[in-house]
């Protein structure tokens, strides 16, 4: 795992964990499909300017494929999410959505027949462990009525990770900048009829505008790309444990920003999480190899 690895997994974990600050802004403001539409959308519109042509025959060329990747990785998580939350607790929204390893586990082991070793299950029993700490006890308080959103939030942590494993196995061809906005693209046009018929309820400030463009070129114009690019040089269940570090920069954003305690479940939940990526990623030292002889 080299440092480039390193620096791009923090920055996608604290630009998705930033994603939940910037929609905590928006939310009195905007109704949840509009979020999701105007983020998804302004982040193709700017990868479109970067890319331009490369970008626009690479979804032509796979369209059908990049659709795939719009039900799975962008428009369809994001529609379920935003339901789920109108049942259940944000802390327990984030134990379910850092569950996608766990998937990917699965749907690796079945559909790429990438071996189950004792480590990945580890890993992924820990990292969860982890996330659950953080969200702390409240989040797992659900009320009678919040199984629905329960098996919603679930469902779009299975998504992503059949999403990630779909984009390695099909579209490998394609540079991170494309399959970024192809999926996007395809996103926003499965969101836009849901965003239209919800626009109504919309009032939107200078604060909820800021925020929308945060999460649109912070959290996914820059952050998808290099999700992409990690999904490649490192797989998919690699991968898909950048989930993990979500609540862990959420919580901190929260702290800088809101104000919010920073709680030892943070400390504790984080710590456990990084030994989750430590085992999936099997980041150990390494002795140097010796120069073949000349």
């Amino acid at each position: 795992m080299t440092p480039g690895v390193v620096l791009s997994m923090l920055y996608c974990g604290a630009a998705f964990g930033g994603s939940f600050l910037f929609m905590r802004v928006a939310a009195p403001d905007l109704p949840p499909p509009v979020v999701a539409f105007l983020r998804i959308g302004i982040a193709a519109l700017a990868l479109l300017l970067v890319s331009r042509g490369p970008a626009l025959r690479a979804l032509r060329q796979d369209w059908r494929k990049f659709a795939f990747l719009g039900v799975f990785m962008t428009g369809g998580p994001f529609l379920l999410f935003a339901a789920a939350e109108q049942t259940i607790t944000a802390g327990l929204g984030a134990v379910l959505n850092a569950t996608t390893p766990m998937w990917t586990v699965l749907i690796v082991f079945f559909w790429l027949k990438q071996p189950l070793t004792a480590a990945r299950v580890a890993a992924i029993v820990i990292g969860f462990a982890g996330v659950g700490v953080i969200v702390g006890t409240e989040g797992l308080r659900i009320g009678p009525d919040a199984w629905v959103g329960v098996a919603l939030a679930t469902l779009a942590a299975s998504l992503y990770g059949i999403g990630l494993t779909f984009a390695r196995r099909n579209l490998s061809g394609h540079e991170p900048l494309e399959l970024a906005f192809g999926q996007l693209a395809a996103g926003a046009v499965l969101l836009a009829p849901f965003a239209l018929l919800t626009s109504g309820s919309a009032h939107p400030t200078p604060a909820s505008a800021a925020a929308i463009f945060g999460i649109a070129i912070v959290s996914t114009a820059i952050a998808w790309p290099l999700l992409f690019s990690l999904n490649r040089q490192v797989g998919p269940l690699a991968t898909s444990t950048i989930p993990f570090l979500n609540p862990i920069f959420g919580v901190l954003w929260g702290a800088l920003f809101l104000h919010e305690a920073v709680t030892p479940s943070l400390l504790g939940g984080g710590l456990l999480v990084f030994i989750a990526l430590a085992l999936i990623l099997d980041v150990r030292p390494r002795r140097a190899v010796p120069a073949p002889p000349a």
